[in-house]
């Protein structure tokens, strides 16, 4: 069923392209969507790229910037405005900070408009936080790998290593270290940490695999599940190319999961393979948008839009997908020249950035020009620090 002039508000701290990647699938499923995006004041700075993006992109109908902070009540004062003046039928995260901020408010922003699809706020907190969930998964009997409080740090000892240190609150691997042992120096390394914010977690020999979820009261909707099949760096996901696969295991372990939560909206699962036991362990859990929202959608799963749908209680057929591979321009360029390419053209992000070309331009420009901004920086400090030299 298609939706006569919808119309979005999306709250977000412009740090990533997530909104964006749900905004082109929303005016994908229907041109006719009036995109209304506002964003906090922490993020206005000439030094935001994604900002500078969204603000010469077609795919965007009222981009306003705020003075207030994402989780400030004068914020959500703001939110109310635009959603009383622009007629917006629903308000619509896409990132962390937007999810948490329309589930603090949700009562108050239901009064004017719509939200979308949800979890309870205590389950969305239990989410968000790694310790939290841990606890919930080992309740109710979901594979997750052994994991104590760094301030528990006796308990560690007693751990077969390698083990990850996470923080609790953390997302895109940022932040976390592995250590092989527990010698004196990484003992000290550990008790450095801020105790109350961070997890030891044991680490499986074996591979990751993502599954991204649509879920209304613990029922999964539509899904994909997808290998990374990049480099990655750390514990930063590499993905730049992906398989979409079916797989009943990682489905099954994934329903049980949303189902026990009794989940409503989107997320996105890591798990991981344990190649010892041949397990499959629930890792974390991202109750947002995911940065492979596009290649879920080039295999037949339009997320945003079928959240959109679930928000307004309008029914749909089953959502299948397609295995096929999905990659960045760059990597299908590497593949090309390696010879191992596997996939088309079509199977990558170049037919989304080129249907915006006005926002493309303006961003590679920019980054043009911060370049050469650095180099000419980099190249004062070096002739003053050789004039130093001089002088001495």
């Amino acid at each position: 069923m298609k939706i006569q002039q919808p119309s979005v508000l999306i709250p977000d701290p412009c740090k990533n392209p997530l909104a964006y990647y749900a905004i082109r699938c929303l005016k994908q499923a229907n041109s006719e969507f009036n995109i209304n995006m506002i964003v906090s004041s922490d993020q206005v700075s000439d030094e935001n790229e994604w900002l500078y993006f969204y603000k010469h992109s077609a795919y965007i109908d009222n981009l306003v910037i705020s003075e207030n902070r994402i989780n400030s009540i004068e914020y959500l004062d703001e939110v109310i405005r635009i959603i009383e003046t622009q007629g917006t039928n629903i308000i619509f995260p896409a990132s962390e900070e937007g999810f948490k901020f329309v589930s603090r408010y949700r009562d108050k922003l239901s009064k004017f408009c719509r939200i979308v699809a949800l979890p309870s706020e205590d389950i969305l907190d239990t989410a968000f936080d790694k310790w939290k969930l841990h606890l919930f998964l080992q309740k109710h009997n979901i594979p997750t790998p052994e994991t104590v409080l760094l301030k528990d740090i006796e308990k560690i000892s007693q751990f077969n290593y390698p083990v990850l240190l996470k923080p609790i609150d953390g997302s895109g691997g940022k932040n976390i270290q592995k250590f092989e042992s527990l010698e004196k120096e990484n003992f000290q390394v550990l008790c450095n940490y801020p105790n109350e914010v961070y997890i030891v977690q044991k680490y499986l020999p074996g591979h990751d695999i993502g599954c991204s979820v649509l879920c209304q009261d613990g029922q999964v909707l539509a899904y994909t599940i997808q290998q990374q099949l990049g480099l990655t760096e750390g514990f930063t996901p590499k993905i730049d190319k992906l398989k979409f696969v079916h797989d009943s295991a990682v489905i099954d372990i994934v329903r049980k999961t949303m189902n026990v939560l009794k989940w409503s909206g989107v997320a996105n699962l890591d798990l991981r393979y344990n190649s010892q036991t041949g397990q499959i362990n629930v890792i974390e859990i991202n109750p947002r948008f995911w940065q492979s929202l596009m290649g879920s959608l080039s295999v037949g799963v339009n997320f945003p839009y079928a959240l959109y749908l679930v928000s307004n209680n309008i029914t749909f057929e089953h959502i299948s997908y397609q295995e096929r591979y999905y990659a960045k321009f760059h990597r299908f360029i590497q593949d090309a020249f390696s010879g191992s390419l596997e996939y088309s053209l079509s199977d990558t992000n170049v037919k989304y950035f080129l249907s915006d070309p006005s926002g493309i331009l303006h961003l590679l420009f920019y980054k043009l020009m911060k370049q050469n901004l650095l180099q000419d920086v980099k190249s004062i400090f070096s002739r003053q620090s050789q004039k130093l030299q001089n002088v001495k």
